[in-house]
């Protein structure tokens, strides 16, 4: 197995994330699902989210949440590394000795025959072993066009919950308290408010902004922050969040994930 495979299954490295980082009532209902796999209870679980709303983020918090909770061994397996990587789906091999499975980008497996048909094995294995699994994907197992027909039947069967969308000005003060406090940043109050009601929606557009507006803010001065620079900061968070918006819009979405990977 290559070095760059070992990397795409994320048994070691992997960024620091906790379940707090989605502690908005939006969440709720998959904080439960996760106490639910944490517990035993639930075998499969499908989650949906599009790009850039924190199904990676996601992914590495449960793992390190359900390693700490259960003692138990998980391993994490990035698809948009390790299909072209592994075109023969040789790292599936063997992975039901993990107690937990957790699939990102689930999404790609469909430019992949021999990984659906590796996938399908794995997941009757993983059954058959009583062991668990964790679907991330930008679509529902039905919107997926996966051609093996047998896989698709597998991954319709899971239990599906859909992450937040961060439409609520709660859900999204808590994303930029969250993105910010990672960052080791804090931002002038009216610009914070500013990107709250006026930015993108999801942790990945807001991370392109605050790139934009960073040199500013660099500049500060703690005790008073001249109305011309709150004014520079304003206009570029305006245009940055309409380029990323106009962006989406014009490309179809594998390629908008492709070019942003």
């Amino acid at each position: 197995m290559t070095q760059a495979i070992q990397n795409s299954l994320n048994l070691d490295i992997r960024p620091e994330a906790s379940l707090d980082d989605f502690r908005s009532e939006s969440f709720r209902p998959i904080l439960d699902a996760i106490d639910k796999l944490v517990h035993g209870s639930l075998r499969e679980l499908f989650l949906v989210g599009a790009l850039g709303f924190g199904k990676t983020h996601l992914a590495n918090a449960i793992y390190d949440h359900f390693t700490s909770m259960t003692g138990k061994s998980a391993i994490s397996l990035n698809l948009s590394e390790l299909i072209e990587e592994d075109p023969h789906a040789t790292a599936l091999v063997g992975l039901e000795m993990f107690d937990l499975i957790i699939v990102d980008d689930l999404q790609l497996v469909r430019l992949s025959y021999e990984w659906q048909e590796g996938l399908f094995h794995l997941i009757n294995r993983i059954r058959e072993h009583q062991k668990q699994i964790l679907y991330f994907a930008d679509d529902t197992a039905r919107e997926l066009q996966i051609g093996l027909l047998d896989l698709h039947t597998r991954l319709s069967l899971a239990p599906m919950l859909t992450l937040p969308d961060h439409d609520d000005v709660e859900d999204r003060r808590i994303l930029l308290d969250t993105i910010l406090k990672k960052k080791n940043w804090k931002l002038p109050a009216e610009i914070f408010d500013y990107l709250l009601h006026e930015g993108p929606r999801n942790a990945g557009d807001i991370n392109t902004v605050l790139d934009q507006i960073r040199p500013l803010l660099t500049r500060l001065s703690r005790v008073q922050i001249p109305k011309k620079t709150i004014t520079e900061a304003k206009n570029l968070i305006l245009h940055q969040t309409f380029l990323l918006e106009i962006g989406e819009s014009d490309l179809m979405p594998s390629v908008a994930a492709e070019l942003r990977h």
